[in-house]
């Protein structure tokens, strides 16, 4: 366990829980720290097949230093200036499974969990929700995504989940994730979100402000534990994206973050950091269904 503070400490009423735990089995067997969002459907219906590997590191990728001292791989020719990926457009992906209801998948020798509605069109730009996970793991944020789907307006998303601990502080195993799903399925450049939960904090810190900036419209910490700041301005992106932290508490960290933003040109909504519901406790429901609710809409352009 980290010793950072972690998970989606959802707090529903006694008797819905219970009837979530009834009908979810094994799967809400969670660690006593986090209580699963009941589902009112599932959205996938079918599960995709196995896993495949995700493409390799361009040639032009270089090594860059954080302040904090940890490394991070940057693709030069992807995220790295104005228009890429283009404005407009799509990856033009194809050949992913249709539909997937939250089966665990790989790319190279990273795993994560993908949801892609029955509703998903290959022909048309798709809107896609990379989440690194809390301590409540990749399982428990999958099934909460899929629950509040319908109603935060998520439910045609196709989302990816990668577990906050296994990868904590890795950005780049976001960034490969975030490959397989471009080149596997035909994702909107200009709708593509990030959301880093808790212990998931600073791999989202690392994926979003830096090694693949400019490919989210939008981007929102929550539960935030640590801070960082972009590394290119809007300016420098030719957009300005869309960013919001959820505090769950840790307000310092939550005002760094906002304070950054704005420095970089970044749009921020009024007030920043969230102050609604939820926000003074780390884990509340409140503050999750008001991150996910926030991305729809949002866009590059």
């Amino acid at each position: 366990m980290l010793p950072a503070p972690g998970g989606r400490h959802v707090a529903i009423a006694a008797a819905v829980a219970l009837l979530a735990l009834l009908a979810l089995g094994p799967l809400a067997a969670c660690t006593t720290d986090t209580t699963v969002i009941p589902s009112a459907s599932s959205e996938g219906g079918v599960v995709g097949d196995g896993g495949s590997t995700g493409p390799t590191t361009d040639a032009g990728s270089v090594v860059v230093t954080l302040p904090d001292g940890a490394t991070v791989v940057v693709d030069s020719g992807k995220g790295s200036g104005p228009g890429d990926p283009a404005f407009g457009a799509s990856s033009g992906g194809s050949g992913g499974a249709v539909p997937v209801a939250g089966v665990t998948m790989t790319a190279g020798a990273i795993t994560y969990r993908l949801i892609v509605p029955a509703s998903y069109a290959p022909a048309t730009p798709n809107p896609f929700l990379l989440v690194y996970s809390g301590t409540e793991g990749g399982s428990v944020m999958t099934m909460n995504l899929q629950s509040v789907g319908p109603s935060t307006g998520t439910g045609g998303f196709i989302r990816a989940v990668l577990d906050g601990v296994t990868y904590n502080a890795d950005g780049n195993a976001g960034a490969t994730v975030l490959d397989e799903i471009r080149a596997k399925y035909n994702i909107d450049n200009d709708r593509t979100y990030l959301l880093g939960e808790s212990a998931g904090t600073t791999a989202a810190l690392k994926l979003g402000f830096h090694i693949r900036q400019s490919y989210f419209a939008a981007y929102w910490a929550n539960d935030i534990n640590a801070s960082d700041t972009p590394g290119a301005t809007a300016t420098t992106l030719g957009f300005a994206p869309n960013g919001q932290v959820g505090p769950g508490g840790d307000f310092t960290d939550a005002n760094s973050v906002i304070a950054a933003m704005k420095t970089a040109g970044y749009i921020v909504p009024t007030p920043a950091p969230y102050a609604g519901a939820g926000a003074g406790t780390h884990g509340d429901q409140n503050q999750f269904i008001a991150a996910i609710t926030w991305f729809p809409g949002k866009s590059r352009k």
